[in-house]
């Protein structure tokens, strides 16, 4: 955790220094570094005696973003924490204990979209992950997730047009339970802002 919010930290001084000018052009592509964090939830059925309650989770990474027109191709690449927290009952006690699960993952979110106005997209598309802590205590009993996003792409403007807004919802199909009696899916609600390294204007 205390490499992450370094990462995180270390980030946010160093996109200001990757600044280009912006292009207008309806069709091409370009890069962008994103930062953002994400409700977290695991969604269990089965047997299991866990409680899973919402937890706030970073991410950190890289897209590269394609526009022809009014249509739009983004794949990303990030380094995302998914999990949740755990309230466990205590035999014969009214309290319970509290333990954060927390599941490291490369996530490669694949999301193609619509421009339906000039600065919004709405897009879509699946997100594959590789846990980085499979089998390891209190990570995922499955090294691969397969998930589908869903949401929006949103440009800023006037001071802000090097940034954007991504908003998604990002609901896991695999069981990534350590387990066998019950079913864990991850469930996230992100939002993540993106600073587009836009490609020089010509003279």
């Amino acid at each position: 955790m205390h490499f992450f919010r370094l990462l995180l930290l270390s980030s946010l001084f160093t996109f200001p220094l990757l600044s280009s000018a912006q292009s207008d052009n309806p069709v091409g592509g370009h890069f962008g570094l994103k930062i953002g964090a994400a409700l977290s939830q695991i969604n269990i059925t089965g047997v299991n005696a866990n409680i899973p309650k919402r937890s706030l989770q970073p991410h950190i990474g890289a897209m590269y973003r394609y526009r022809y027109h009014k249509f739009v191709a983004q794949p990303e690449l990030l380094l995302a924490m998914k999990g949740a927290t755990f309230q466990t009952p205590i035999v014969g006690q009214t309290e319970r204990t509290t333990t954060a699960i927390n599941y490291y993952y490369v996530n490669v979110p694949l999301l193609l979209g619509y421009i339906p106005t000039e600065g919004l997209t709405l897009q879509a598309g699946p997100e594959l992950g590789y846990a980085l802590n499979a089998g390891k205590t209190n990570g995922p009993g499955n090294r691969y997730d397969v998930s589908l996003a869903v949401g929006a792409h949103y440009d800023f403007l006037d001071m802000l047009n090097k940034f954007s807004l991504h908003v998604r919802y990002v609901y896991g199909f695999a069981n990534v339970s350590p387990v066998a009696q019950a079913t864990y899916l991850n469930r996230q609600l992100q939002a993540s802002i993106v600073y587009n390294l836009y490609p020089k204007k010509k003279k």
